[in-house]
């Protein structure tokens, strides 16, 4: 390997040595011998032997110098130990090889650059100890005719004649060998006629293979390598994101150098590092390099769209000095068509379906009908990743050969009008898939379009690419964005499409972004619920007269109506809110929305019972469950509203037993239902009594609601806390936590319902003040967390059973 004279000379004494430190003076006397130099021309030779060799192999030893940690004895070589040592979270990968291996003669390892399929080679040679082991790395060979003669050198044959490849066969012929041909993409069909030839000229010859796509050989046995794990998008626990491997291999490189461990404030920035490079371990190690220079969220800044130039670890035993000749190698390899196709695929930010990269990416010179056969053969190079490689459904691309794409053509998606024709695929594909959840509900198939899709296009539309295109998307993905989260971001889009109206905005689109936004579109308690008044007395008839025209969506219908009906609610009028709900199921009924049948009967059945009429509101809960039983729809949410229903009947213990019945069925359920529920049990047990349950309930509903940020069940979490306060005799709290429920209900027109009025009544009567009580301007969320701290308390004593 190339090396300086200095570093050579340096290298040398550390050697001598035998492993034990050296003082700076003396390897600064010998390495530069009657010259006087500073300590950091020793540092820059230090630096040089680490690029070589590794950032292990010379150590410093505090207060005296440094000593060479790597072994002078031994088969492998450095570049070997390195990548070998790299190993890290494949257990089960290494299982699957032994076993492969076990059962075939030819098995190659598959993946794109830089995920690890060295080093899983090496692990798994290592492991069949009754072969002999030959590594014969590739990547530096460049003429096909080589090979035999790169191989010859690798056994370390002794060559008496011209014909080398005989040499081989008969070397292999004596002995069990596993031969690994390493890094072989580039001479993929030369290495397959040599592979094929060694096969059938020497039995007891098993080959190893690490590739970016597979020889296709008869008999091969293909092992797809993954990236490592990730932490997911939106785990923000440090204790979570240092157990997944991605971050383990990180945090191990970084404390291998002498680095303490960053602190828990900043694994959530090194946890969006990872998921940007993929899990792949080679970048890996050089995030983990310069995470010594500085705090990892300042790499996260610094770095941001440059990983392709950044030089790979030393030693890695790469043929390329940085990722991005890495990527550049395997994307010139392409055909036109394929390096075309691969640069519109950039397009799609998420993972996406053949059928949608066809429909977006299919304009000549390509045809919808050659972009299947093209993504296969991107598959078949690992530069488009399936199922297979990151565990998720759909394919996409890794944000770094993404980001690489990119970089060498940044105009090629504006030019070609391909966003555009995303956002119009992305909403026929989620009307669509309403259609199918009308009629399937929880059994529907999942979606096949991608939140980072949405979210990538509705940033580009409202930021001038295609305003109305972009309202139109929010409104056709936010049910899925409800069912998904987050809700914050949903709102958010809601908002910046709410504020783009103006003269020109198609009534009907007004009208559903004014109803959402100021109604129930979201989980969430927004600043325009302070407006409901307003919005009411000017806006709200028009806006429904706008949802009655002839071509307006029926999901838009359905929801706007419900919208405008808690909008009156809310505003006092119950009568008319009934009115519009019964409007908005009836249209139901008429497109045969089974799941909106069931949603929206059951909460006619819950207003029917607010009202005092609770032998309607029991017919309107049997029709739901009716229909919820004929199309296998869950029954909770109806069993929910149940409860809180016969709760206003003052049957209190049948509340409790529906809401437990709909906790334990078994039915799938959003975060927010699942939250709801266990609030409401606690509320219903609280009030009944049984208080050290209500609190377990509690707790578990706060935890929900704190995770999936479910403000809109903020000052009901609150009340029922002071109330279990006030209870448990903490009056000071009770009076903290009942202050804020009401700052809260105060800045919007909310109102409470069932156990929240009665909950309110108690606290009230028990805090003669609370109504009068000066506010401190607690802030919501450290209330919450002593709220939440309080339980803890009480459930972890001696008298939590």
């Amino acid at each position: 390997m190339p090396l300086g004279d200095r570093a050579f000379d340096l290298l040398a004494v550390l050697a001598a040595a035998g492993g034990e430190a050296v003082a700076a003076d003396t390897l600064m006397a010998q390495v530069w011998p009657g010259v006087t130099v500073t300590p950091g021309n020793l540092r820059v030779q230090v630096r040089a032997l680490r690029r070589a060799l590794g950032d292990a192999a010379v150590q410093n030893v505090p207060g005296v110098g440094y000593r060479l940690a790597l072994s002078l004895t031994g088969a492998e070589t450095g570049a070997d130990a390195l990548l070998a040592d790299t190993l890290l979270g494949r257990e089960a990968e290494l299982e699957r090889l032994r076993l492969l291996l076990s059962r075939s003669r030819l098995v190659t390892i598959v993946g794109p650059g830089g995920v690890g399929k060295t080093s899983l080679a090496l692990a798994g040679s290592q492991q069949m100890q009754a072969l002999r082991a030959v590594h014969v790395e590739l990547a530096p060979v460049a003429q096909a005719d080589l090979l035999p003669v790169v191989t010859a050198a690798s056994m370390s044959l002794r060559l008496t004649g011209p014909d080398v490849k005989g040499a081989v066969l008969r070397a292999l012929a004596e002995r069990p060998t596993l031969l690994l041909l390493d890094n072989a993409e580039h001479l993929l069909d030369e290495v397959a006629g040599f592979a094929e030839e060694l096969l059938g000229q020497c039995p007891n010859l098993h080959i190893l293979l690490t590739s970016r796509e597979p020889l296709g050989l008869t008999g091969e046995q293909l092992l797809h390598l993954c990236p490592l794990e990730c932490p997911p998008e939106g785990e923000e626990k440090a204790v979570a994101i240092r157990t997944y491997p991605a971050v383990r291999l990180v945090l191990r490189e970084h404390g291998r150098a002498g680095w303490p461990p960053p602190p828990d404030g900043q694994m959530p920035a090194l946890a969006r590092l990872c998921r940007h490079l993929d899990g792949l371990p080679l970048a890996l190690l050089l995030l983990a390099a310069w995470m010594r220079d500085c705090p990892v969220t300042e790499v996260e800044r610094v770095l941001s769209g440059r990983f392709q130039d950044l030089p790979l670890p030393a030693g890695a035993g790469s043929r390329h000095d940085n990722l991005h000749h890495m990527l550049r190698w395997s994307v010139e390899a392409l055909s036109a068509e394929e390096c075309l196709l691969l640069g519109r695929l950039t397009v799609f930010a998420g993972s996406w379906p053949v059928e949608a990269a066809a429909a977006v990416c299919g304009a000549a010179p390509l045809t919808p009908a050659s972009v299947p056969g093209l993504v296969a053969g991107l598959v078949a190079r690992s530069l488009v990743a399936g199922p297979i490689q990151t565990r998720q459904k759909g394919l996409r691309l890794l944000e770094t050969i993404r980001d690489h794409v990119i970089a060498r053509d940044p105009g090629l998606v504006a030019r070609e009008g391909l966003r555009p024709l995303l956002c119009r695929w992305l909403s026929a594909h989620l009307r669509q898939h309403m259609q199918v959840v009308w009629l399937s509900g929880f059994n529907a198939p999942g979606l096949n379009a991608d939140v980072a899709d949405i979210r990538a296009m509705l940033n580009w539309a409202f930021s001038g690419g295609d305003v109305l295109a972009g309202q139109e998307l929010v409104l056709d993905s936010y049910r899925h964005w409800n069912q998904s989260g987050p809700f914050a971001e949903i709102a958010d889009f809601l908002t910046r499409a709410w504020s783009l109206c103006g003269p020109d905005t198609p009534p009907v689109i007004r009208a559903m972004l004014g109803l959402l936004l100021h109604g129930e579109g979201v989980p969430l308690r927004l600043p325009l619920h302070a407006d409901r008044p307003r919005y009411a007395a000017e806006e709200l008839d028009s806006a429904v007269a706008a949802l009655r025209g002839d071509d307006v969506p029926p999901v838009w219908a359905i929801d706007g109506l419900m919208s405008a009906g808690f909008i009156r609610r809310y505003t006092g009028d119950q009568r008319a809110c009934l009115a519009l709900w019964e409007e908005a199921v009836a249209i139901a009924e008429r497109y045969g929305v089974a799941s909106d049948i069931v949603r929206h009967r059951s909460l006619l059945g819950w207003l029917r019972a607010e009202l005092g009429e609770m032998e309607q509101a029991r017919a309107d809960f049997a029709r739901a469950l009716t229909q919820a039983e004929h199309h296998g729809l869950p029954r909770n949410l109806t069993l929910l509203r149940m409860a809180d229903a016969e709760f206003n009947d003052n049957q209190i213990d049948r509340a409790i037993e529906l809401t437990q019945q709909a906790l334990t069925s078994g039915e799938p359920m959003p975060p927010t239902m699942h939250q709801t529920l266990l609030a409401n049990l606690a509320s219903y047990l609280l009030l009944r009594g049984r208080v050290m349950e209500a609190m377990r309930h509690a707790h578990d509903a706060l935890t929900i609601m704190i995770k999936v940020d479910y403000t809109h069940a903020q000052p009901w979490a609150l009340e029922r806390g002071a109330l279990l306060a006030l209870t448990l005799g903490r009056q000071e709290l009770a009076l903290r936590l009942g202050v804020v429920a009401q700052r809260i209900l105060r800045a919007g027109t909310i109102r409470r319902a069932a156990a929240e009025r009665e909950i309110h009544a108690r606290l009230s009567a028990g805090l003669p003040g609370l109504d009068s009580a000066a506010d401190a301007g607690l802030p919501v969320g450290e209330a919450l967390t002593a709220l939440r701290g309080f339980y803890e308390e009480l459930l972890s004593g001696p008298d939590a059973a």
